[in-house]
């Protein structure tokens, strides 16, 4: 629905009342759209211009074409200075208004309608439906191109966008144009609409005339020298540049300006769609104002916004009643304000905000680039511009992956994609295969990039990329990490390159082991354990023992070491089981492990365990033979045992059947269990003849024959002792009287004492026990032994008086 509304000052109106108010408007107009129109309804003639102008004066009155959002329609409204009213009294316009919804408003530039022949079309006086919105002629791309190209004043269009782009930015603020021309105004502010995206400039409020400019709340701000002695963009003048560097957006526009691009301004505009503010963040302050006062917050002063204000007859509208507080270009901003006349702002989003704080536009990145600037450096970059910032191209990635890649970005980006970062590659990778190409070559010189790969998938692999960044891995960590990369985008992986490249890193001990095999993906795992293998059999002994860490052993696992002995053989003695590594090790020597003793030795530090050494005879067998460390286990078995334990028989037995040449001591121990067993104290005797002092068995087989025969007869152990070699029978008979005896036990032992004098035989151990007892325990051992024998208590009294 579109309505025409016509306000003037008039002697009777069609509510019969004098003054200004609307005189015509399209049939059924609802209350709102009155309501949003009448802030629009203003005019001041400029400052020092003629009272009581005549006819020819009132024609160079500037007209005032004014847009903007109020609530949920577009408003345009142009007023033309009249002179008189119906009184005769001087200071009358005409307002007119064009009110329609955004969405009727879509596609056209509202600066279009400067010349539109709406304004001297009468207003619908049946359907309101039937009203057309007509644009005008005056201002077309293709003419303003020329124009500038005329008046050589890109450099002015460049300051101007960069004025207009930070407004647009911040969200806040006004651009001042000057000129006596306001047709000149308007020409300048078609451009700046053609220059954005079409649904920014829909929100771009505008006027082309004001006479107050501090009091203006629009976007664009025109008016003439009069109003603005100082400062604004002096639209008459010869331009004369600040000095201050324009940002990414104003200056690629301009060069599409220049060169007639407009296909380029298009695309920028494409880019950015929905624009890169909210909705509605380029209206003007009297909407916001007006929207504050019907929350019940409190107007403007002087009726600069608010609810609309319907004057008395004869009264012109203040100046501020459609327009509220701005700045004059030129002078220090006031609140509110972000532009002033051609001096270019800070960027950064350094805004003044209202209440003299730094304000800032959340759709400025950090180092000042807006979604703008975002968009026209993609642009730059399809023109061939390769200098544009990180900043910049970080800012395009967000509105491609926003809005998508749009169609005219290739292949047009092709010759610049060496120098498009990570961030804009990886938004354009689902488009482009070539970009997503670019983002995995960075990612490969950069493994910070890696996790943000996500969904990247390569066309070919880029194998020659894969081999060179496998070659150059600085360590196994690393080249892993390349493997990973390759796994996650589908690079190409080659598995004997990979085997060569982590047997280049091993060899010169980069890396470690059991981290770099943990993090390669399952399906080349092997191909890196095959790879550092190789390497470590070929590096240093130092290196090697170096790498091989216990995690990284156990990361290398079970495998055929033949090919790898060196290497094997550290791996093997590290591991926990020592007799499944030593069966591997002695399995291994023979395909030229060297040092098979000295790992053997450190995998049997400890003593081994009965069932250890029988599962050892019984695996390797002759094999034990061949290696000192496992032909000594069976004797450090027996060192450990009680001669007589049941296992350590059982083992000598299993050792004498199999490992003859190696049963010595189990010899040892089966005849020493068999005297003891069946044999007679003279069989005994016999056995510890064999016995040579400073063997290792010599002492605890001593040591055993005391113990089991200390619990035997005195007869028997005196028949053993007599029987025994003399140089023993201290040792056999020292352990019996260190016993706790009791009576019985001491008679017994003075018994075996009695028995050897009888047989001529004197053990100094019995003989010092004997006579070292006290005269009360003599007594009684003597009586006790009188008891059993007379006549070896008789020998035993002899014995001690001979002592």
């Amino acid at each position: 629905m579109i309505w025409r509304l016509d306000y003037t000052s008039v002697e009777r109106g069609p509510t019969g009342r004098s003054g200004f108010q609307f005189v015509e408007m399209s049939p059924d107009t609802p209350p709102d759209v009155i309501g949003a129109v009448t802030s629009y309804m203003a005019y001041r003639p400029p400052p020092g211009a003629p009272s009581a102008p005549g006819p020819e004066e009132l024609a160079g009155f500037p007209t005032a074409l004014t847009y903007g959002r109020a609530d949920k329609y577009a408003v345009l409204a142009r007023c033309r200075y009249t002179g008189r009213d119906y009184s005769g009294r001087y200071g009358n316009f005409l307002g007119q208004a064009i009110v329609a919804t955004p969405e009727e408003m879509e596609g056209l530039r509202p600066i279009e309608f400067w010349d539109s022949p709406l304004w001297d079309a009468a207003v619908p006086a049946d359907d309101p439906a039937a009203a057309v919105l007509t644009p005008g002629t005056a201002f077309d791309p293709e003419s303003l191109v020329g124009r500038l190209g005329g008046e050589r004043a890109h450099d002015r269009l460049t300051a101007l966008l960069d004025a207009v782009a930070t407004v647009v930015d911040a969200g806040h603020g006004r651009v001042v144009l000057v000129a006596e021309d306001v047709e000149v105004v308007a020409r300048w502010i078609a451009v700046a609409s053609y220059s954005l995206p079409a649904d920014l400039a829909a929100r771009l409020s505008f006027t082309t005339y004001a006479a107050d400019p501090d009091a203006a709340p629009q976007v664009i701000v025109g008016t003439v020298p009069a109003a603005c002695p100082d400062g604004g963009f002096r639209l008459d003048e010869p331009f004369a540049p600040d000095g201050a560097r324009p940002g990414r957006f104003a200056r690629v526009i301009t060069d599409c300006w220049r060169t007639g691009d407009l296909d380029g301004i298009d695309a920028v505009g494409e880019l950015i769609a929905d624009g890169p503010q909210g909705p509605g963040a380029l209206e003007d302050a009297a909407a916001r104002d007006s929207r504050r006062s019907a929350d019940g917050e409190a107007s403007s002063p002087g009726g600069t916004a608010g609810a609309p204000r319907h004057f008395q007859d004869g009264e012109v509208p203040p100046d501020g009643a459609a327009t509220g507080g701005a700045h004059p270009n030129g002078k220090a901003p006031s609140a509110g304000s972000a532009a002033a006349g051609g001096a270019r702002p800070a960027r950064n989003g350094e805004v003044p905000s209202p209440d003299g704080a730094a304000g800032g536009s959340p759709h400025l990145r950090d180092g000042g680039v807006s979604a703008l600037d975002g968009a026209a450096a993609l642009l730059a970059l399809c023109r061939g511009d390769t200098a544009v910032s990180a900043g910049e191209q970080a800012v395009a990635a967000g509105l491609v992956r926003a809005r998508g890649v749009p169609g005219w970005t290739w292949p047009s980006l092709r010759p610049a994609l060496p120098a498009v970062g990570f961030e804009l590659a990886a938004a354009l990778a689902d488009a482009v295969p070539e970009a997503a190409e670019c983002c995995v070559r960075l990612a490969l010189a950069d493994p910070a990039l890696r996790p943000r790969l996500t969904g990247v998938r390569l066309r070919d692999g880029l194998p020659e990329d894969f081999r060179a960044a496998m070659t150059g891995a600085p360590d196994l960590r690393a080249l892993a990490g390349v493997v990973d990369l390759a796994v996650q985008v589908g690079g190409a992986v080659d598995a004997d390159h990979l085997v060569a490249a982590a047997a280049a890193c091993a060899r010169r001990g980069a890396g470690d082991v059991a981290a770099a095999v943990e993090a390669t993906p399952p399906l080349w795992r092997e191909a890196m354990v095959s790879g550092v293998v190789a390497g470590l059999e070929a590096s240093l002994p130092v290196v090697r023992r170096a790498m091989l860490t216990p995690e990284a052993c156990a990361a290398l696992g079970d495998r055929d070491w033949t090919r790898a002995p060196r290497t094997g053989g550290l791996v093997l003695s590290a591991r926990a089981d020592r007799l499944t590594a030593t069966a591997a090790l002695v399995e291994l020597e023979p395909h030229g492990l060297p040092d098979v003793e000295d790992l053997l030795g450190v995998l049997w530090t400890e003593p081994p365990t009965v069932p250890e050494c029988r599962w050892l005879v019984e695996r390797l067998g002759p094999a034990m033979r061949r290696f000192a460390v496992l032909h000594a286990l069976p004797r450090r078995v027996f060192d450990g045992l009680p001669l007589e334990a049941e296992e350590g028989v059982r083992l000598a037995r299993l050792i004498h059947d199999r490992l003859p040449t190696l049963a010595g001591a189990a010899r040892m121990v089966l005849t020493y269990e068999r005297a003891l067993r069946v044999g007679s104290e003279e069989d005994v005797a016999g056995f510890l003849t064999t016995l040579r002092r400073g063997e290792p068995l010599h002492e605890r087989a001593l040591a055993g024959v005391s113990r089991v025969f200390a619990g035997r007869s005195p007869a028997a152990r005196a028949r053993m002792l007599v029987a025994a070699p003399e140089a023993v029978r201290d040792d056999l008979a020292e352990p019996w009287p260190a016993a706790d005896l009791d009576r019985h036990g001491r008679t017994d032992l003075a018994e075996v004492e009695a028995r050897l004098t009888e047989a001529g035989v004197t053990v100094a151990a019995l003989a010092a026990w004997a006579d070292g007892l006290g005269r009360f325990a003599r007594r009684q051992v003597e009586s006790a032994l009188t008891d059993r024998d007379p006549r070896l208590a008789a020998a035993w009294r002899r014995a001690r008086r001979g002592a």
